[in-house]
């Protein structure tokens, strides 16, 4: 399997991960008192955001075929990472 195939199924599946998450922090903001919801309102809609991009960056990902997939590596990972970052901040939040 070629390094492009691996990093887009790699990516899917971590997208599906994510949205599991974000369900389940939805589910959990219905259960908190209203100060605490709009917290975690806040916050849920910042990873929203980020899992928007991240699907938008796989997406882009897909479209671009593997020869393009070389040029845009760093840039993809990098941005997946911060993406990542903030849904592993958000853990200790929800």
């Amino acid at each position: 399997m070629s390094d492009y195939r691996l990093h887009q199924e790699k990516a899917k599946a971590q997208l599906e991960e994510w949205e599991a998450e974000l369900d389940k922090y939805r589910a959990q903001m219905k259960k908190k008192e209203a100060g605490d919801r709009i917290e975690l309102e806040k916050e849920h809609q910042k990873l929203e955001q980020k899992f928007q991009e991240a699907k938008a960056k796989y997406d882009e990902m897909k479209s671009s075929g593997e020869e393009a997939w070389e040029s845009m590596k760093d840039g993809m990972e990098s941005a997946w990472n911060e993406i990542s970052s903030a849904f592993e901040d958000a853990k200790s939040k929800f």
